[in-house]
């Protein structure tokens, strides 16, 4: 049984949805900020509200919260994991998630892995760019202005619309 939560934060209201053992998802359901889900969050769901809570007040800078993968293919699954090892306030590109998940020459599926991240925030796909420096894709509502509003929230600087390396 899948069971979800309504959690309202800076950029919009997330969805957190998680069976009885893991997350199954996370996504960004609107910009406007509506009525949090009434009910109080258990297991699961709870531990993801308290660390998405305590990503926005700056207090935490990696998750630690039980995923369920069932669906990813063994690819995607490794570089949406990979990703998960860039820093807090960090940036790699396309080319070097290829890299770090073992195949030097996936950028291009790894940026399709990254578009069909279900766990939004808690594997920051939002960390990868461009090799110029620029912002590409992301898939959740409010795209790259999103995108950058979480980058300059971790401290990453831009210029000239690009990330400042």
């Amino acid at each position: 049984m899948t069971t979800s939560y309504k959690l309202n934060t800076p950029i919009g209201v997330l969805q957190i949805f998680a069976s009885q053992d893991a997350l199954t998802s996370i996504q960004l359901v609107s910009e406007k900020q509506e009525t949090q889900t009434e009910i109080p969050p258990e297991g699961v769901i709870k531990q993801a509200v308290q660390q998405l809570q305590q990503y926005f007040s700056r207090e935490l800078k990696q998750f630690d919260l039980p995923l369920d993968w069932t669906g990813a293919t063994a690819f995607r699954q490794h570089a949406l994991q990979a990703a998960m090892q860039i820093p807090w306030g960090m940036v790699i590109t396309y080319g070097e998630l290829s890299k770090l998940s073992g195949n030097d020459r996936a950028a291009r599926a790894c940026g399709g892995a990254l578009a069909k991240n279900p766990f939004m925030i808690v594997v920051p796909c939002h960390r990868v760019i461009g090799s110029d420096g620029s912002l590409h894709g992301f898939s959740a509502e409010g795209g790259l202005k999103v995108k950058q509003w979480l980058l300059e929230f971790e401290g990453v600087q831009f210029k000239n619309g690009r990330v400042a390396r």
